[in-house]
């Protein structure tokens, strides 16, 4: 077992979080907030608690990390999640829920999200997938890992079928949006992207979005599987 004092004391090469809580349960708030005791350079910057207050006021203020829950009182938090990655394609969306069952998870990965975490997780490990998040990594509770990889072990199909999966449609991409697509498929977050490539934050949400657009997907998961199935990776 990890020596749990150590780990409070690693130290991650990424700016001070910037988190954003979209939650109903004022416990979790509590327990989000006692979380950030462990990192107190983070910042809690703001909280909504329905979808309709998170699309007014959750783009107000720069976040690096968004808190989702995914049962809010006035509907499902995969249209939030969707929205967000629209809107912030530069920020990390971590869903942080008490639905352990694949179809949410699928669910909210096809909407955007970059990691998933269950609730009844302790402090520690809250922050230490708000790290791995950031670090370019995809947080997701073991006992959820299992069945997502089950989804992503290719079908038993004929040769003709995989030529046909191969050839749908001619993608052409600038030779930007190739470089940003080579390090989304190394898992690189969009911050050391523009590092890497020198240029902004946000003109690397731009190449994804458009990469969003010719692929016809909506997270960095199916864009690297469809760049996959057409060749282009």
């Amino acid at each position: 077992m990890p020596d749990l004092e150590k780990l409070r004391d690693i130290a991650v090469a990424t700016e001070a979080s910037r988190l954003y809580l979209i939650e109903d349960d004022t416990s979790v708030l509590q327990f989000v907030q006692q979380s950030l005791l462990l990192r107190p350079e983070w910042r809690l910057q703001g909280v909504s608690g329905t979808r309709a207050h998170a699309r007014q006021h959750a783009l107000n203020a720069p976040v690096d990390v968004y808190l989702v829950d995914l049962g809010l009182p006035d509907g499902r938090g995969e249209t939030l999640l969707r929205w967000l990655s629209e809107e912030r394609p530069d920020s990390e969306l971590l869903v942080f829920t008490v639905f352990g069952d694949e179809t949410r998870l699928l669910a909210a990965l096809q909407a955007g999200a970059t990691g998933y975490v269950l609730k009844g997780c302790s402090h520690l490990e809250l922050v230490l997938a708000i790290e791995q998040i950031q670090s370019g990594g995809a947080p997701i509770s073991p006992l959820l890992a299992r069945m997502l990889l089950g989804q992503f072990r290719p079908p038993s199909v004929g040769e003709g079928e995989t030529r046909v999966a191969l050839s749908r449609g001619e993608v052409l991409l600038s030779e930007r949006e190739t470089e940003v697509l080579q390090l989304l498929a190394k898992g690189y977050v969009n911050k050391e992207i523009a590092l890497k490539l020198g240029i902004s934050p946000a003109t690397v949400g731009s190449h994804i979005k458009n990469l969003y657009r010719k692929l016809a997907v909506h997270s960095r998961v199916q864009v690297v599987r469809a760049a996959q199935e057409r060749g282009l990776l």
